[in-house]
């Protein structure tokens, strides 16, 4: 294979063109669509508030396939055969769904064929042997990412701009590796969703329908294996990266297929419980939603491209951490409530419903994830700290050292955290008092895991400073895991709005801050804080529990017109009677409820 710098111009190329194509043939996509009337319309289980055009995914397919075609002589080898024949079926069946809804099964059994012509061809896990596994392994990932890609196709602009990163991803590591067939196939992905996008972005003017987002879907599984199908043997080049490379969709079907399994639904029904519809319904816009996810594809990619140029220890630690924040960030989503909202209403309207319980019903015990997640965290302090202590040096004796004294660590460790209480409490309300607890807890399990290992083995091998660093790390991943979770709660403005009256509290003292804490944490209440008032200048302009203490006394009557307050609730239990009337006074000529705390407890 030549180096892809000589052939830099055939990536420019192979992106100009499928991007000008695109550009020109989505609109007469969308003149024909209208036309015949293949047209969505706005139903339950979509997004989408105005009826539009299918079919975009004609327009992306016919200009890759151009774009390609250029191209064909030049870098013809045997696996572009199974990719193109492969591509054609997808494109073909998702094309006849876009038409005339299809079966799942259906559709399932064209992409595992798709995948078997790819197998065929040559395109297939290399793991430098255990031929039979790779090959089912390639079959699942490619009818997998199909599907995958065809899920996060909810939003205007989602599929389409995060298939950009991703291919963005893809040409930097074909370019680093001399790979010019990869390069040439991703930049006319590219170049295509990029063009598409034009059409799709908030407010999308078409859609892509199945005929695109599969196609996507089929084509990225399979470039991802090219890309990294010559490392023979390195795991974490034919694993790990495209794993990272196409983490979005990947996550976003793992969190909306357990979440379906776990309320007794089908996983191949549409539906509002998608990664993107739990951002919005946690007060996000739909664009900046849409950006969001863009930004955590272009990390993960980035991340998949250093992974490349680390060691082995280093990719381990880190590919764990990514894992343990994507499952405390499931768990988070996992509570949203989404079934019985009405998208996108939920961008106006925050309703009561039933939650999706993902985060408190796996397995039927939230406790028993949390404990997971800490066993995670106790082998890889453990591992971070033989790592660190020793300078990344891990010789096959101090490896071995690490396995036959993890079986001791991860119990005692464990059960010590469960004898702490540390599974009965809620992430969601973390503070000081529970952090402290939470550092006594560490630091006893490890006080206690050095007396076993002195009883045991003596000590013998065994260096004290491990176990030092590994307190640290220990301590800050369990308290990680936990502020992660509280952080997003805190962050998203929509975890702590609810659908009752709009209050204005005044007074940001103690008073205040427990009644805003009952307010947000106890939805059956019916209200909704929206701020504070407070007299005390250095107060003013500051925010507590995610308010604004918005001025004081004299800026009341603007307050409660501005931000269109129903009640008003004095925080200020030995507040003088005179107080109160500058209180009272501007509610009453408004028509507004103003009670003192007392009267609401």
């Amino acid at each position: 294979m030549q180096p892809l710098s000589s052939n830099f111009v055939y990536i420019l190329y192979a992106f100009s063109i499928s991007f000008a194509l695109v550009l020109v043939l989505t609109p007469v996509v969308k003149l024909l669509a209208n036309r015949f009337g293949y047209v969505a319309q706005p139903a339950g289980s979509r997004w989408h508030k105005e009826p539009a055009p299918l079919l975009g995914g004609v327009a992306i397919f016919f200009g890759v396939m151009f774009s390609l075609a250029f191209f064909l002589l030049k870098l013809w080898e045997p696996r572009l055969l199974g990719f193109v024949l492969g591509g054609l079926i997808v494109f073909a069946v998702g094309f006849w769904d876009d038409l005339s809804s299809l079966r799942p099964v259906t559709k399932l059994l064209s992409q595992i064929i798709a995948a078997c012509l790819a197998v065929f061809t040559g395109n297939v896990f290399n793991f430098g042997g255990h031929e039979l596994f790779a090959v089912l392994l390639t079959i699942f990932w490619i009818a997998s990412l199909t599907n995958a890609f065809n899920l996060i196709d909810n939003m205007d602009g989602l599929c389409a701009g995060t298939a950009c990163i991703s291919g963005l991803v893809l040409v930097a590591y074909a370019f680093v590796n001399g790979d010019v067939l990869v390069g040439v196939i991703s930049a006319a992905f590219v170049g295509a969703c990029l063009g598409f996008l034009r059409y799709n972005f908030s407010p999308a003017s078409i859609f892509m329908g199945d005929s695109g987002s599969m196609t996507i879907g089929y084509a990225f599984a399979v470039v991802s294996i090219m890309a990294t199908g010559k490392d023979v043997g390195n795991i974490v080049a034919t694993l790990a990266i495209p794993v990272l490379v196409l983490g979005v969709p990947i996550f976003d079907t793992a969190l909306v297929s357990f979440s379906r399994i776990l309320k007794g639904k089908s996983i191949s029904e549409g539906g509002t419980d998608h990664t993107s519809h739990r951002l919005v319904i946690l007060g996000l816009s739909e664009k900046r939603t849409v950006l969001l996810i863009y930004l955590f594809s272009l990390i993960l990619g980035g991340t998949a491209f250093l992974y490349a140029y680390l060691n082995f220890s280093i990719v381990l630690v880190m590919s764990v951490v990514l894992m343990s924040g994507a499952v405390v960030f499931g768990l988070f989503l996992g509570e949203v409530k989404v079934d019985s909202v009405e998208l996108p209403l939920a961008l106006s309207h925050r309703k009561e419903e039933s939650p999706a319980v993902l985060g408190t019903n796996v397995f039927h015990k939230r406790a028993f994830v949390e404990m997971l997640l800490d066993m995670v965290a106790i082998c890889l302090a453990y591992y971070a700290a033989t790592l660190l202590r020793y300078e990344a040096e891990l010789t096959p004796t101090r490896l071995a050292r690490i396995w036959v004294t993890l079986p001791v660590i991860i119990p005692v460790k464990l059960i010590v955290l469960y004898a702490f209480g540390l599974y009965r409490s809620m992430w969601r309300y973390l503070g000081i008092v529970d952090l402290i607890h939470l550092c006594r807890a560490v630091t006893t399990s490890s006080v206690i895991t050095v007396v076993a290992i002195l009883m045991i083995w003596n000590f013998e091998g065994y260096s004290r400073t491990v176990f030092v660093i590994d307190w640290m790390i220990m301590l800050m991943l369990v308290a990680g895991l936990r502020l992660l979770f509280r952080g997003l709660r805190d962050a998203l403005p929509g975890v702590q709005k609810n659908s009752g009256k709009r209050v204005l509290i005044i007074g940001a003292g103690d008073a205040g801050e427990m009644l805003v804490r009952e307010m947000q944490n106890n939805s059956r209440l019916g209200y909704q804080p929206v701020g504070f008032i407070d007299d005390n200048p250095g107060k003013i302009g500051r925010r507590m529990f995610g308010l604004d203490v918005m001025g004081g006394r004299f800026s009341l009557r603007r307050i409660l017109v501005e931000e269109r307050i129903e009640e008003v609730v004095v925080a200020i239990p030995s507040a003088p009677d005179e107080d109160l009337a500058d209180f009272f006074a501007p509610c009453d000529e408004l028509g507004i409820k103003c009670r003192r705390i007392h009267s609401l407890i």
